[in-house]
């Protein structure tokens, strides 16, 4: 990115953001296309993965430490393709730490393709605790942005930088362990202000895109473990390896200083399509400044200026303060009368609903799910519910089924509930589809009222 294109704020959510933006705006991201949030699934990432293995450092490496997000699963499949074994963190570090993946003896590059994803390494992999002995000869990190002088921003939640120093505290790595990062070329910028970086933050050391490799010199200093005033203690039982490590540096005797304000992070307001609310916020002031100028008269008198009824598609208006209709020249010419205009809106009134025979719960939904993630979900395992009602904020959601009969009675009847219930288990979504502690639970309910409902077409 030129100078021209960088932020005029100074902070790490301004660069991710203008980096997210750009990329968006310029459709230079894969599925999952909503950049927002996320280390970006670029265009070239498969090129960028050819381009990281042919370097000397990924051939003489033994064990690689690869992160989970989808531009990188490329590069797992090229290690466990050279017969090297992979750590991946377990998604949010909630179960655990890594997981470990050897690859089989003998396993196709179709077997490797499907071990190289997530479901595929939650399948197989390992879990390694923080007493494991491994040493890790590589480190490989997805970034939203880079500076060509090694510092680094991932998506802001932390994990990665988290995820080092954990592997410092475990003996895994050291200050000469390399950390390369495969990246779009837009997603390089020239510097990054130092300020804005903490004694945790992870730099890199490697540059690799789908056109060029950057060798970082000087290299940046890494972080030498875990920097407890940093972290919270809400942060901490969040994640029970970070706990146990906190009980294994105290039982040796280190006295641990916990940050009192819980400002984490993670914890921080997500910028998710926060360009469109700009967008959207300019154009609505850009209007309102034009009508204000409007409505100033040119004699300096005041004048009083009324709502324009709204203008319908078949050339009729409806009165903003009563339910009568009235016509313009047209429809006087015409010969339309108020009758007949009354009678077609009867005759447009929609269908009453049918009414909701079976209801199913599903809960121990992730907060990071959303309701056209469970559409998705749903569309691919052939369930069909009429309504949905999602509270996915409270971690639940029901479907719910009109007339659920018998599925011997005809082909074109609703097919059982067991059937239903049967299909929808070990249902995951959401970013946590990764984490296997997760499956959706799923029992049946009373129809309810309905608080928020969406019809299943809609997205």
């Amino acid at each position: 990115m030129t100078e021209e294109q960088l932020p005029q704020e100074v902070t790490k959510h301004s660069f991710r953001q203008k980096v997210w933006d750009y990329l968006m705006k310029n459709e230079l991201v894969n599925f999952p296309s909503n950049v927002y949030d996320r280390i970006p699934n670029f265009k070239g990432a498969a090129e960028a993965a050819q381009n990281l293995s042919q370097l000397e450092e990924f051939k003489q490496a033994r064990v690689i430490k690869i992160n989970p997000d989808k531009p990188q699963e490329p590069v797992r499949f090229l290690a466990l393709e050279a017969n090297k074994e992979i750590l991946v963190p377990i998604p949010r570090l909630k179960s655990g730490l890594f997981l470990h993946i050897t690859p089989a003896a003998g396993a196709s590059k179709n077997d490797l393709r499907t071990l190289s994803k997530i479901h595929g390494l939650m399948t197989v992999g390992k879990p390694l605790d923080v007493d494991s002995k491994i040493k890790v000869d590589l480190v490989v990190l997805g970034s939203v942005c880079v500076s060509r002088d090694g510092y680094r921003l991932g998506k802001g939640k932390g994990f990665a930088d988290l995820e080092f120093a954990m592997m410092m505290r475990m003996g895994a790595v050291t200050q000469d362990t390399l950390v390369i990062t495969t990246v779009h070329d837009c997603q390089i910028l020239d510097s990054l202000p130092s300020e804005i970086f903490k004694e945790y933050d992870v730099p890199v050391d490697i540059i690799v895109t789908p056109t060029q490799t950057i060798v970082v010199n000087p290299k940046l200093k890494k972080p030498s473990g875990i920097i407890w005033h940093m972290l919270s203690e809400r942060r901490i039982k969040s994640m029970p390896v970070l706990q146990r490590l906190k009980e294994i540096e105290e039982k040796e005797g280190k006295v641990i200083v916990l940050k009192e304000e819980d400002s984490d992070v993670e914890a921080q307001k997500s910028y998710r399509n926060r360009s469109n609310y700009v967008k959207n916020k300019k154009r609505f002031k850009t209007r309102r400044n034009e009508s204000n100028d409007n409505d100033s008269n040119e004699q300096g008198e005041k004048q009083v200026k009324t709502r324009l009824p709204r203008r319908r598609a078949d050339n009729k208006v409806k009165s903003g303060n009563d339910n009568t209709m009235f016509f313009n020249e047209t429809d006087e010419k015409t010969g339309n009368s108020e009758k007949n205009v009354q009678q077609r809106r009867k005759s447009s009134k929609p269908r009453p609903k049918s009414q909701v025979e079976f209801s199913l719960k599903l809960s121990n939904i992730s907060p990071d799910a959303r309701i056209r993630d469970l559409k998705n979900a749903l569309l691919q395992r052939g369930i069909k519910p009429n309504e949905i009602t999602w509270l996915g904020y409270r971690g639940i959601c029901y479907l719910h089924f009109n007339k659920l009969r018998k599925s011997n009675t005809s082909p074109e009847q609703p097919i059982q509930v067991d059937s239903i219930m049967a299909n929808l288990q070990q249902l995951r979504i959401g970013e946590s589809t990764e984490d296997t502690n997760n499956f959706i639970i799923v029992e049946p309910a009373k129809p309810i009222s309905r608080i928020e409902v969406t019809d299943v077409t809609s997205v």
